[in-house]
């Protein structure tokens, strides 16, 4: 991976990919008055295709595969992934979307639904009395 673009030359790269995407920010105005921003958003693709590494070895560099380069890009994963959390806090991503871009990169923490049991109430005479 490294062989491919020393560490100097990845962090240009990824400096100026997010550079390009500030770089097409535009304001919008919009019909009750005001107005929106829009760019083009960050992503683990564009990121991947700025640094010439597909995505399977942007995430492997970035969790642990990747020596100087991997600190670099994990950088830049977590500034897509605070990309998408902002989107999300402002609803202009739905949090399922956000969700699957943020598992995609890696992000995420905790167990995944289908790891978790199901809980189960039980309710002792007494209490069955109050839950009718």
């Amino acid at each position: 991976m490294s062989r491919r673009m020393s560490p100097k030359r990845m962090n240009e790269a990824v400096g100026a990919y997010f550079a390009r995407c500030d770089g097409t920010r535009e304001r919008v105005p919009q019909k009750g008055g005001g107005f929106s921003e829009r760019q083009t958003p960050y992503t683990l693709y564009g990121l991947s295709a700025a640094v010439s590494l597909s995505p399977q070895e942007v995430l492997a560099a970035a969790h642990g595969q990747g020596g100087a380069a991997g600190a670099i890009l994990l950088k830049g994963l977590i500034r897509v992934a605070a990309y998408i959390q902002e989107k999300a806090l402002l609803g202009e991503l739905s949090a399922t979307v956000a969700q699957a871009a943020l598992k995609e990169l890696g992000l995420t923490e905790g167990p995944a639904e289908e790891a978790m049991e199901p809980l189960q109430v039980i309710l002792d005479g007494e209490a069955e009395a109050y839950s009718r």
